[in-house]
């Protein structure tokens, strides 16, 4: 055996990645659960708009392609041709139905350009490359190999949880920012308001004071 592919071994190796994998299914199963709560909670939120649900869907499902990668890695007895058939059919159909929900969503509600936007779509096309070339590397015996499906793993989880910030943090507001929700609209106070308003201690607050 050269030095070379004593090197690359390990990329064509399931059974060495068996940890790594083991952990970031775990993870990826750890967050799905989660976020199923976080949305459960805000769900009157997310059901008025279109933009907002479409991107809690293809979190979820990025999540899940995570987790189930992850398992077929980890699964004991698979060549090497199986598991790259699994690796390229999940990661292009997750792609596939990102795009898909994606162009679906802006026929309706167009969003704004933005840096959150742009490193969302650059993320996301990062992270399908590299899965997608892991599993061509091992169908092909030549490349990263696993080493590509493990950044790739690691990039998705890391956008994840970034991406899940920031759905939270915009549920209740379409995507300009302006809130949905009903009776969420600021309401200019009546006059006199400041003059008939009593203080904890009884006192009445009067408007220069």
């Amino acid at each position: 055996m050269t030095l070379a592919t004593a090197t690359l071994a390990p990329a064509y190796d399931p059974g060495s990645w068996s940890t790594f994998f083991t952990l970031t299914g775990t993870a990826a199963a750890t967050l799905t659960g989660l976020f199923f709560v976080a949305f459960s909670l805000r769900v009157r939120e997310l059901q008025l708009s279109l933009a907002l649900r479409t991107r809690a869907r293809y979190l979820l499902i990025w999540l899940i392609a995570i987790a189930i990668s992850s398992g077929f890695v980890v699964m004991p007895g698979q060549p090497h041709a199986a598991l790259a058939a699994e690796i390229l059919v999940v990661s292009t159909g997750c792609a596939a139905y990102t795009v898909w929900s994606v162009l679906r969503t802006a026929r309706w509600e167009l969003p704004p350009f933005s840096a959150d936007l742009v490193g969302r779509c650059l993320g996301m096309g990062a992270t399908w490359l590299l899965s997608i070339g892991a599993g061509i590397s091992l169908l092909a015996g030549s490349g990263g190999g696993l080493y590509l499906l493990a950044f790739a793993v690691l990039l998705g989880i890391a956008l994840e949880v970034a991406a899940a910030w920031s759905l939270i943090v915009w549920v209740g507001k379409d995507i300009r920012g302006n809130d949905i929700m009903p009776g969420r609209e600021h309401r200019a106070e009546p006059p006199g308001a400041g003059r008939l308003a009593a203080g904890g201690d009884g006192s009445r607050a009067v408007p220069g004071q």
